[in-house]
């Protein structure tokens, strides 16, 4: 039977201390085995690597409007993550993350903020969960971490605290503190003694002493700075440090139960005739009006005739969407089902279309705003759904097939809107032409980038200080690197190119 050895007389902080003696190298206080997988990412270069990350938020973000330094940033954020993770499973990650960030470059918005962190954490956690593509755990795993973010880096820090408080003076460190200042304390006590005595000799380096200590601190900003330090530590904690052994639930994504609605083969088929006839008269409607000129009832407008149009047709064609889908399971039990239902989502694709034409002429009319414009994009993401389900019927797809390709056109042209100028194009509709009734006011709640599209135009120079109200000054400056955009530098290159123009037009005497 083996007996253990005990050294009497042992200090506990040599105790403490040369654990790594025994040759299986576990601690005294720990069980002997192999180490946690994420225990060197919990240890001392992890902390080194959020201090350098913590640093890095104040040269780029402190004291500095938002831009490039945030694309940067997230950058430098996922390179920490991945200094733990294989090589071979870093490239693909970074690729998405790089995505995510240009929208930032183009232009700081909300929008370009989400896909930032939406690729950051899904870059994260496709690290850690390598794959060809993202998948399910992947989009679980990103949604734990962004869980945690709130809540995980303070409980940790509590938890720290509550354990140092427990542990033993030694524990902490407090032998080698004072094994420290023995040997150091008359060193450093007489070069401070000495340099005192050189200093008072040399004018020269007294004044320069006087000066590096003639501090004017301003302790609120001080403050300020420090609390941003902080809650930049404990929004990175549980990225750096916990992004590979969060739990990832492992539980299926809850099943919708199945509605009974009461439909059957009988109704479906009953329904889709009636619905496809009532369509068709209001497709029979929309041609002869809009698209073959026929004269519209006395006092009623164009603009007065699509505005009241528009908006509920494209009510009518979401409601033909899910009606499909819910005619889906019936449609092999009668051989008209399925011609009817293509021919009903055939008629809401024409709606659609149809309720374009009647945002454009009352754009026409009334001007365009940021709601209508993202109206005719709905309006044409909801026809691109329609075709897409009667692909899938046709073709008779799963509704996963579906969701899938559905989801992916939603996300793509939100990211590609991200790289839109909006604001330019509603900028440059409403000035556009003879245009007599200009909504100024509107357009003063534009995005600054816009105002060299406002300049621009003849409007602009025949209007008067009033309308304008100040709003129309172009840009504002980029004060360095940090803060940079791309659209906003292409703006204030187009304010700069029109400058000489614009001074030479009044310059140039009128008459």
């Amino acid at each position: 039977m083996d007996s253990e050895l005990v050294i009497r007389g042992l200090p506990r902080s040599l105790e403490m201390d040369a654990w790594w003696l025994d040759g299986e190298g576990a601690s005294p206080q720990e069980p002997r085995g192999a180490p946690e997988p994420s225990a060197l990412r919990r240890g001392a270069p992890v902390v080194w690597l959020l201090l350098w990350l913590v640093a890095l938020s104040d040269v780029l973000l402190w004291g500095h409007a938002p831009g490039l330094s945030l694309a940067l940033f997230s950058i430098a954020v996922f390179a920490v993550s991945a200094a733990f993770a294989p090589a071979r499973a870093i490239w693909r990650p970074a690729v998405l993350v790089v995505l995510g960030a240009l929208p930032v470059v183009e232009y700081l918005q909300l929008l370009s903020v989400l896909f930032l962190l939406a690729s950051l954490l899904l870059g994260m956690a496709w690290l850690h969960i390598p794959g060809q593509m993202p998948g399910l755990r992947h989009l679980r795993r990103a949604g734990v971490m962004f869980a945690a973010i709130p809540l995980q880096g303070p409980s940790d820090a509590f938890g720290a605290l509550m354990r140092a408080a427990s542990l033993p003076q030694e524990a902490l460190g407090f032998g080698r503190l004072k094994a420290w200042a023995r040997i150091w304390a008359f060193p450093l006590g007489g070069a401070l003694i000495l340099g005192a005595l050189i200093t008072g000799a040399n004018p020269v380096i007294e004044e320069a002493v006087a000066r590096a200590l003639d501090l004017r601190v301003d302790w609120a900003r001080l403050t300020l700075r420090g609390l941003f330090w902080l809650g930049i530590a404990l929004v990175l904690w549980p990225l750096v440090t916990r992004a590979d052994s969060l739990p990832i639930p492992e539980a299926d994504l809850p099943r919708l139960p199945k509605l009974r609605s009461g439909l059957n083969a009988g109704s479906v088929l009953r329904a889709l005739v009636v619905f496809n006839l009532l369509l068709g008269v209001q497709t029979v409607f929309d041609a002869t009006l809009l698209w073959g000129g026929a004269a519209l009832p006395e006092g009623m407008t164009y603009a007065e005739y699509a505005h009241r149009g528009a908006y509920p047709l494209l009510a009518t064609a979401l409601l033909a969407g899910a009606f499909a889908l819910a005619a889906r399971p019936f449609l092999g039990e009668h051989r008209w089902l399925t011609p009817l239902v293509l021919l009903w989502l055939g008629q809401n694709v024409a709606l659609c279309l149809s309720s374009v034409l009647r945002l454009e002429l009352y754009v026409e009319a009334f001007g365009l705003t940021y709601l209508r414009l993202y109206a005719m994009i709905w309006v044409a993401l909801v026809a691109a759904g329609l075709s897409l389900t009667a692909w899938q019927i046709w073709r008779e797809r799963p509704n996963s097939w579906l969701l899938l390709r559905s989801a992916a056109l939603g996300l793509a042209v939100l990211y590609l809107s991200c790289f839109v100028n909006f604001g330019h194009i509603v900028a440059a509709q409403n000035l556009k032409g003879d245009r007599v009734r200009i909504d100024w006011r509107y357009l003063c709640t534009l995005p600054d980038v816009v105002d060299p599209t406002v300049m621009a135009s003849p409007h602009s120079r025949r209007a008067g200080p009033s309308q304008l109200q100040g709003c129309f000054n172009g840009p504002a400056e980029i004060e360095g690197w940090r803060d940079w955009g791309f659209r906003r530098w292409r703006a204030l290159r187009t304010m700069e190119a029109q400058a000489p123009k614009d001074l030479g037009n009044e310059d140039t005497p009128r008459g």
